[in-house]
């Protein structure tokens, strides 16, 4: 059966704004991929709507961030609300939408959620204007407390294995989330669609690494060794920490870690055991910074290190290799088929710091494997493009939209 053309597409992201700088507060990897799915898939053809929670008191507001692509700010609660506080307004939230569709005339063609505090409003919307609805998790509660000592909210749970079961289609971002979502909630595998996200090839690209050294005043014959992202616990920061005190070329290494604030005091716990371990004269902090900065740290970098305790996506190790340098991450998540072992860099097994030490000195102490894996993560990383993963996206949606008409004509 013919269905009808997808046009415009309205998309819930309650506490995942695509406008935070990634590394702050509850910001990473999946603010990120709205930012630039959103404006790849209006470059396809079909105008996006991103709606989130308002930063501050008022709204609604609408930003564009690239020709038919916006990002509508919806007040509902407190600005300030961390995400584990957002749970009661999230009614709130979907009248806000509703009204906000009503008095704009909106009409939309299909709803994706993303993350599972989306999910309860972008389901109910759905339904009430008789739409297809899509999930994204980019997290799962039971992935985050099989791989850490974490303890998810039983409401999470729920409320993920209820989305899982009532969206016509299930996007999962590597082939190994395919498999764990079919583990943990029996979905078919013809109702789970994957759909890699991107990096973004135009900013990140290899650049001397002499000159932004320079820029960001790193001494130009150290080793420096990278960490990106939220500095807690389950992605690791405090595992690379302990590794740089077992590394042999300590001596000459200094770890640099970028993300978290300073309001937030993200790095206290971090820099009482670099103290502990005698190495905080190695380490040096910054806080989260916008992506156009962290070029050069990518820039300035020997090797970026990933520790996570799993990666849906794994956005920093993608980033680091576009930028030309080699990644040393966890054998976990997305991370395990992103890093090409040998190629691109090294998978290490374990979290054991021991592991990563020696990896680290492995690479840092042979110039020449360091640079071979440098174009190798080059190239590499050239295949995920913005444009292919808003293509791979448009397919999904097409496969979710051709089922919901098909059970619609049997139900009628």
């Amino acid at each position: 059966m013919n269905t009808p053309p997808i046009k415009r597409i309205a998309m819930v992201s309650v506490h995942g704004c695509p406008m935070v700088t990634p590394g702050m507060r509850f910001a990473g990897g999946m603010n990120v991929y709205l930012r630039d799915i959103a404006p790849a898939i209006a470059a396809a053809g079909v105008s996006v709507d991103v709606y989130t929670r308002s930063h501050k008191a008022g709204g609604p507001e609408v930003f564009e961030i690239g020709p038919n692509a916006r990002v509508i700010h919806l007040s509902a609660g407190d600005p300030e609300l961390v995400k584990s506080e957002v749970v009661p307004h999230l009614p709130e939230f979907r009248e806000r939408m509703l009204e906000f569709v009503a008095s704009e005339g909106l009409e939309y063609d299909l709803v994706h959620s993303h993350y599972w505090l989306s999910g309860s409003v972008a389901q109910s919307v759905a339904a009430e204007w008789g739409l297809p609805g899509v999930v994204s998790f980019h997290t799962l509660a039971a992935i985050k407390e099989r791989e850490s000592s974490e303890t998810e909210p039983e409401q999470r749970k729920v409320a993920e294995e209820q989305m899982a079961h009532g969206a016509d289609l299930v996007f999962a971002f590597t082939h190994d989330e395919r498999r764990e979502l079919n583990e943990l909630f029996g979905i078919e595998d013809d109702r789970i669609h994957v759909a890699p996200g991107g990096v973004d090839l135009s900013l990140f690209r290899p650049t001397d690494k002499l000159q932004a050294r320079e820029r960001l005043g790193f001494n130009p014959t150290e080793n420096i060794v990278l960490f990106v992202g939220r500095p807690e616990p389950f992605k690791g920061p405090d595992v690379l920490i302990s590794a740089l005190a077992h590394m042999r070329g300590k001596a000459n290494t200094r770890l640099v870690l970028v993300g978290g604030s300073e309001g937030e005091h993200s790095f206290d716990w971090l820099r009482l055991l670099a103290v502990e371990l005698g190495v905080a004269d190695r380490v040096s902090w910054y806080t989260a910074v916008p992506q156009e900065q962290l070029v050069d740290f990518y820039a300035a970098a020997d090797v970026t290190a990933v520790p996570s305790f799993h990666e849906s996506f794994g956005l920093v190790a993608l980033e680091s290799m576009a930028s030309g340098r080699p990644v040393v991450a966890s054998n976990v998540g997305a991370l395990s088929t992103q890093v090409l072992d040998g190629e691109t860099g090294r998978l290490v097994a374990a979290h054991d710091p021991v592991d990563f030490a020696y990896s680290l000195d492995d690479l840092l102490g042979d110039p020449r494997l360091l640079g071979a894996m440098g174009e190798g993560a080059v190239a590499h990383a050239r295949t995920f493009t913005w444009a292919r993963a808003a293509d791979q996206a448009l397919e999904g949606y097409r496969r979710a939209a051709q089922g919901f008409a098909e059970r619609a004509q049997v139900i009628g």
